[in-house]
């Protein structure tokens, strides 16, 4: 059986800092102000323990970002936009 290739690269910044947290009824946002990273995680409850767990997640990297301005724009768009 192949092993799983390693998902990410550089020091695991989420057992270094406590994120500050929202929560909606189905996404967790959570800032690592310190990293500079924010993620994004749908939210679902666990069948057997009733627990609320985190599935999927997208990671938004500010060095990424600055890399690549278009993205952050459309970011910056879309909630200025929510916001009103």
């Amino acid at each position: 059986m192949a092993t799983q290739a390693k998902r990410y690269r550089g020091a695991a910044y989420w057992e270094a800092e406590a994120p500050r947290t929202a929560d909606t009824a189905r996404v967790r946002i959570s800032y690592y102000a310190d990293a500079s990273k924010l993620q994004v995680a749908q939210l679902y409850r666990d069948r057997e323990t009733g627990e609320l767990r985190r599935g999927k997640t997208v990671t938004f990297d500010s060095e990424d970002l600055a890399l690549h301005p278009q993205a952050l724009e459309l970011i910056m768009e879309v909630l200025q936009g929510w916001r009103g």
